[in-house]
């Protein structure tokens, strides 16, 4: 059975483009996005604004981001005899908003950001879904690190690594990237993204803070159901980029069966000014 959750949108939580940071750079910058799967879509946009530098200049910065989407999965659950299971399907609808402040620092080809701030997180999951932890609107502290790196006159790398204590949400998301051309960038990705639902289908139902109506159900999870990897291409000029990715995901975190193994595409655009 397909259990679909946020947690397998790697943008979500990230919240960044990764500009390449060595362009000449203006104080504000502004992005969006989509990202879309078999049973699972979600848009989100933010702003990133140096009130006191450029944008890749050493210096304080302030963001704020959100999104929403929808997801579907399916379940069997206990009927009214408690020895036979009946199939449902569960419909989602999910948002999210982060208002974070931060700095950056250049350490030669090397550019750091670090955030800290407020994010929120809902999951609308209709019929109710008692055996999910990851429903309902949460508040949390957020954390952001995102890394840049440039290998070389055409070669580059990225790394955005961020938790939010909102249902314990996690992601990070690898880039490589080489210009072939020199505004045209091709490479692969990776990502990860967990929840505290994937989080208790890894450690088990009976972990604490988790729950479940039957346990013979739940079959547990593995990290690599929560992964993406995929190749992206991305195309920039002297105020902005757009880059489109596309890849596999696992798409199943069911209570019986293995992963399964769904598409994705991700398209991101980014302008400064």
């Amino acid at each position: 059975m397909a259990f679909a959750s946020l947690a397998i949108l790697a943008p979500f939580l990230t919240t960044s483009v990764s500009a390449d940071p060595s362009r000449p750079s203006s104080g504000r910058e502004v992005w969006a996005g989509a990202d879309v799967s078999s049973n699972v879509w979600l848009v989100y946009s933010g702003v990133t604004f140096a009130p006191w530098s450029g944008i890749h200049d050493n210096g304080v910065r302030f963001r704020a981001a959100g999104g929403y989407g929808e997801y579907s999965y399916a379940d069997r659950i206990p009927s009214i005899d408690p020895s036979t299971l009946r199939p449902i399907s569960f419909h989602a609808e999910t948002y999210f908003a982060d208002i974070l402040v931060g700095y950056l620092q250049r350490f030669g080809e090397l550019t750091a950001k670090a955030f800290v701030g407020a994010s929120i997180i809902s999951h609308d999951i209709a019929p109710l879904d008692e055996e999910t932890v990851a429903i309902g609107e949460e508040v949390g502290i957020k954390g952001v690190l995102e890394l840049w790196l440039n290998m070389g006159e055409r070669g580059w790398g990225s790394l955005d690594l961020s938790w939010s204590s909102a249902h314990n949400s996690r992601a990070a998301r690898g880039r490589v990237g080489y210009r072939f051309w020199p505004k045209l960038s091709l490479g692969l990705e990776a990502g990860i993204n967990v929840d505290a639902q994937g989080e208790c289908r890894m450690d088990g139902s009976g972990t604490k803070g988790c729950r479940t109506l039957a346990d013979q159900t739940v079959e547990a999870a593995e990290l690599l159901d929560y992964a993406r990897g995929g190749a992206f291409a991305r195309y920039e000029w002297g105020t902005g980029e757009v880059s489109v990715s596309a890849g596999v995901l696992g798409d199943s975190f069911g209570h019986e069966g293995p992963a399964e193994i769904a598409p994705y595409i991700t398209v991101n655009w980014l302008t400064q000014f």
